[in-house]
């Protein structure tokens, strides 16, 4: 699936893992993004134009990449590159049958706004323990 920043200068195409959508609640992820990020799991990522990408170590073990012209907020991913999720909204067209049943870090959720939608729903505590778990 071909995927793209807002001005285009970062340009790349994705093997979607599933077709699961997730929030994150997390601080970095707000302040990066300005809301909650809704993201997708994938498979691979290929760029085709990577120029203007910028990765920035966000923590021990995950980094995020973003276009360092228009600013939009393209992955996040473990430093070891084995999972990878990107912004789903840099998909050039949403494919059908997306799914909204995930949110993460709900412990460091603001209280004036809420989804609707029904999602299984993790702490914090919960993400680590899954990734450590995952990623010995």
């Amino acid at each position: 699936m071909k995927a793209r920043c807002l001005c285009g200068a970062t340009q790349f195409e994705v093997q979607l893992r599933n077709h699961e959508v997730a929030a994150c609640h997390c601080s970095m992820c707000r302040r990066q993004t300005g809301g909650p990020l809704m993201s997708t799991d994938i498979e691979d990522i290929n760029f085709i134009d990577q120029q203007h990408l910028s990765v920035f170590n966000s923590s021990e073990w995950a980094e995020r990449g973003f276009c360092s012209i228009c600013g939009t907020f393209i992955f996040w991913r473990t430093k070891d590159h084995s999972f990878t999720n990107i912004n789903v909204f840099t998909l050039e067209e949403l494919p059908e049958g997306l799914d909204f049943n995930l949110e993460i870090y709900v412990d460091q959720q603001p209280t004036f706004y809420s989804f609707n939608n029904q999602t299984q729903k993790m702490t914090e505590a919960e993400v680590i323990e899954r990734f450590n778990s995952d990623h010995p």
